[in-house]
């Protein structure tokens, strides 16, 4: 049982919502809500009006990198159009010993599911829904996220979450260009939130997120969260990327996606806490 809750917790699903591009943020849905006219703004228009940082000579300014991403990634229209989503792949171990099967499921406006099926049969669910997150283990053992944990799956799970990130980035800076893996990136460093450093990493000739990072500032001590997106493809007008690796406070977790669904209906119900929750 320890194996498995030690696999849940590294399963962050919440991580990859708002880099997939999900809804265009709350305001939109606020007017939607309301029954007012909603004029798509776009992520460019958003940046313009939020302002940023001086530019580095020599370098593009975070309003370029921005917009640009936003055109790689399938447009504010397509991305806008993204309510739901439902990956299947594998889960591979980093010394490539084992692989699992693993199912995402995301669904606006915030919440999660990531299902991990272990060789034996076991099942474990890592789930957010909004307000909290916990681990599901293969007994109906109830195990609730606190902290930064918490923390950071509540902010990606966010289905609006890239209209809301890339806002904050604007804020930021480019602070140079640094190599990550095969890739040549410009950075982006901001601070989405108290007590928060992030970092995003844009591939110089493709435009795409390479590389994003995350350190939180806890009683404990620095609490770090690591994502490289690779293999971009498209699917149903936006680019997902089906390679991706996630570090956090080093445990790994690579995931090789092999069908990506967008818009596919997902019940509400499979991310209602277990019975076993406390009441």
């Amino acid at each position: 049982m320890r194996t498995e809750r030690l696999l849940a917790v590294a399963v962050l699903g919440a991580g990859l919502s708002g880099l997939l591009g999900g809804n265009c943020g709350a305001q939109e849905s606020a007017a939607r809500s309301a029954g007012a006219a909603v004029v798509p703004v776009t992520t460019t228009e958003k940046v313009a009006a939020a302002g940023e940082s001086a530019p580095v000579a020599g370098l593009p300014t975070t309003k370029a990198l921005l917009a640009r991403n936003d055109e790689v990634m399938g447009g504010a229209a397509a991305i806008a159009k993204a309510s739901s989503r439902r990956m299947k792949g594998l889960y591979q171990t980093e010394d490539g010993s084992s692989f699992f099967s693993i199912e995402i499921f995301q669904k606006a406006p915030n919440k999660s599911l990531f299902k991990i099926t272990l060789p034996n049969g076991v099942v474990v669910r890592d789930v957010c829904d909004g307000q909290a997150a916990w681990i599901e283990d293969a007994a109906g053992g109830y195990h609730q996220y606190e902290g930064a944990a918490l923390a950071s799956r509540l902010r990606y799970t966010d289905f609006a979450d890239r209209g809301k990130a890339f806002l904050l980035a604007a804020t930021g800076k480019v602070t140079g260009q640094e190599k990550v893996g095969r890739h040549n990136t410009y950075v982006v460093e901001y601070m989405p939130e108290k007590n928060v450093v992030s970092r995003m990493y844009f591939d110089v000739d493709s435009g795409y997120i390479v590389h994003t990072e995350d350190m939180y500032s806890t009683k404990d001590g620095p609490y770090s969260v690591k994502l490289d997106l690779d293999d971009y493809r498209d699917v149903a007008g936006l680019k997902i990327p089906y390679r991706m690796r996630r570090v956090e406070k080093g445990v790994v977790l690579n995931i090789r996606l092999v069908q990506v669904d967008v818009n596919a209906p997902i019940d509400d119900s499979i991310f209602l806490k277990p019975e076993s929750a406390p009441k």
